[in-house]
Order: structure tokens, then C-alpha cells, then sequence
């Protein structure tokens, strides 16, 4: 079974209610969100079209904002981001959930590359992963919630570094990240999780992984960028995570398939 395929089993459990932020329309994104209507009742937050049930408003801060406070009045089962700003979602979230404005959030992506391979990347915005104490912060949250989320899932995970074995001692700072890369694996090991260094191969952990980690966020985000606009890949998943506060389905707000990230939010509904 496919990782996609997990979540699209587990959506179809149950027809939950399910909020996006839509401010501009085109043939595949209409297509997107009629091929999701199999799956959950969409409601659109900004420019309902197309028979879509919705609530229209032209002001994008506050489209996003009311789409989180009516998911906390219970109008919604989930939500997907959309196309609002993140910063106006995760401001309004922490607000309606109690969220300590200080407390960070785990987002990560489940990818599907131009040969379908699937596996959920790690890291992969700009700021994240760039010490140790993070990318354990990140591993530990990420398999904790994956695990939980979904049970059948067993995590096996490939960490990146800078360079290869080979180069090992040549540059401080690609050194610095295999040290940071081996630590991580052998806290994952200790912990009962399969895990391996898999330095700068990620054309070979896509072969056994189901997450790979990138050696920072900063090189995740364009492993992420390249996968989805360059090489034929989906973002099938896009999960901010508030550990113990709850989540929601993000994205990235160019996207034109909606289905996936549908399917994704239904799926974290408990």
C-alpha cells in the first residue's frame, strides 16, 4: 500500500466537512476540488464559484482567519491553508487553541517523485534543522505524530548530510552536519526506529525510506520545490503540526491540485 494510499483509506472512513481558501480559480483547480467532493463536503473561504457552498469575502488576512475560527466552532471538521497567507493561519490558530505564541509547529511533506516514489520529507522550511537540539526536536515530533495519526505506519528513516563519507574532514560545516547526521541516527536506533545515514544519496533512500530527512530545512525546501515544480512530483500531504494543540493541512499556495491535500485533512479528522 502506497503512503498516499493510507490517507485516502482513512478519509474515506467517514464524510467530514472540510474548509479552503480560494481566492483565484482556474480549470484544474476547479477540477481538483469536484473530483474531491467523492471524498468530503467542501466549504470555500474567499471566492466561492462552481455550485461550491462557501463563504465569500474579499479581504485575504480575514479569509484565512475566519476558516480557523470556524474549524474551533466545530463549522468545519478540517481545514486545508489554501491560498491565504501562513503567517495570518498560524496567528489565528495559536490564538483559538491556546497556542503559546513562542511554540514552534512541525510541518512536513509527504512527496511523490517522477519515478512514484512516496515518502514524507522532513524539513523543509527555510529556518528549521539548522542545529542538532532542532532536527531532534523535529524527528522525535514528526514519527510521534505519524505513528499516532496513523498506526499501520513504521517509520524508516534516512537522514541527510552535506557530503560523503569520503569528504568527511575537508569543510567544518559539511563535517558538522554528518557528525549531526549520525547523532540523529543513533538517537532514532536507541529509540527502536530503523534509521540510517544516508549523507547526500537521496536518489538511494528513496528506494527503502518512508521519511527522509533533509540535512537542514533550508536544503529541504528546495528538494521540496524541485520535486513538485521541476521534476514531475506531488505534494500529496503538507501537515503543520502544534504537538498537543492539534494540526491542519497546509500546502503551498500555487498549487493547482487540491484533491491530495483534501483527502490529506479528512484524514487527520480522529
Amino acid at each position: 500500500m502506497s503512503l498516499f494510499q493510507i490517507l485516502e483509506d482513512k478519509a474515506k472512513q467517514k464524510r467530514r466537512r472540510i474548509g479552503i481558501s480560494i481566492l483565484r480559480w482556474n480549470e484544474p483547480i476547479r477540477a481538483s476540488l469536484e473530483k474531491a467532493k467523492a471524498i468530503a463536503d467542501i466549504i470555500v473561504y474567499g471566492d466561492p464559484q462552481f455550485g461550491f457552498d462557501g463563504v465569500k469575502n474579499d479581504n485575504q488576512e480575514e479569509v484565512g482567519r475566519q476558516m480557523v475560527r470556524d474549524f474551533k466552532a466545530g463549522k468545519l471538521d478540517q481545514f486545508v491553508r489554501g491560498q491565504v497567507d501562513d503567517f495570518g493561519t498560524v496567528d489565528e490558530y495559536k490564538k483559538q487553541f491556546g497556542v503559546l505564541p513562542e511554540m514552534k509547529r512541525l510541518g512536513f511533506g509527504l512527496m511523490r517523485d517522477a519515478h512514484n516514489h512516496e515518502f514524507w520529507m522532513i524539513l523543509v522550511s527555510n529556518p528549521e534543522g539548522q542545529t542538532l537540539e532542532d532536527k531532534i526536536r523535529y524527528i522525535d515530533g514528526a514519527t510521534n505524530w505519524l505513528t499516532e495519526t496513523f498506526p499501520e505506519f513504521k517509520p524508516k528513516v534516512a537522514v541527510m548530510a552535506t557530503c560523503r563519507p569520503g569528504s568527511y574532514g575537508r569543510d567544518p560545516v559539511m563535517s558538522r552536519s554528518y557528525d549531526e547526521a549520525e547523532a540523529v541516527v543513533k538517537h532514532l536506533t536507541e529509540k527502536g526506529i530503523e534509521a540510517k545515514n544516508v549523507h547526500i544519496e537521496i536518489e538511494n533512500a528513496v528506494t527503502w525510506a518512508n521519511i527522509i530527512m533533509a540535512s537542514n530545512g533550508t536544503i529541504g525546501n528546495q528538494i521540496f520545490r524541485a520535486v513538485m515544480y521541476l521534476g514531475g512530483g506531488k505534494n500529496l500531504a503538507c501537515p503543520t503540526v502544534f504537538p498537543g494543540y492539534g494540526q491542519y493541512e497546509d500546502d503551498s499556495r500555487n498549487e493547482e491540485d487540491w484533491y491530495p491535500h483534501i483527502v490529506a485533512a479528512a484524514a487527520y479528522v480522529k
